[in-house]
Formats: C-alpha cells, structure tokens, sequence
C-alpha cells in the first residue's frame, strides 16, 4: 500500500499548511486592517501544520525511517526558505516597513 494512503489526514494537514502559507502572503502583499497580527498568525500555522505534520509521519511512519527523516528535513529547509522569502517581502515588498 502506497504510505500516502495510510495516513489520509496528514495529506490534508500538509494542504491546509500549503494554503495557510499561500493566505499569509495574500495578507501581506494586500495588507487589510489589522495584517501585522493575521500574517503571522497563519505563517505560524504554515510551520505548525507543514513542518509538525512531516515530523508527527516520522514518528508515525512504518517504512523505512531514513527516507522519512530525509523528507521531514527537506520540507524543513523548504519551509525555513518559504518564511525568509515572507520576510524578504515584508521587508522590501509593496510599502515595505
């Protein structure tokens, strides 16, 4: 069986992680009252969601346990970039601090 399949959930979690992500960008380039509480929040979500999400299948996973630590550091790193192209664009993007 594919090890996808075994765990549905954390195949949403991950989305939801993707789109709470996608959604703090969308507040930070729009900034509507009250953006410097509601981007962070859902950036923090994003962390919590994608990175908790990949090392609770690490803990959780019954394959080869090399292969998912390998998978949970890359989408570590992936979202340690995705936060620093956020501050990057916090810092110079449209009407920068």
């Amino acid at each position: 069986m594919d090890s996808r399949r075994a765990y549905p959930r954390l195949a949403l979690v991950s989305l939801l992680g993707n789109l709470s992500l996608v959604a703090s960008w969308a507040v930070l380039l729009t900034r509507p009252s009250g953006w410097q509480v509601a981007g962070p929040v859902l950036l923090v979500a994003f962390l919590v969601l994608r990175v908790g999400g990949a090392w609770f299948y690490v803990s959780r996973h019954p394959g080869d346990p090399a292969l998912a630590r390998r998978t949970a550091v890359f989408t570590t790193a992936l979202a340690v970039v995705a936060v620093g192209l956020w501050v990057f664009t916090l810092l110079r993007g449209p009407g920068g601090l």
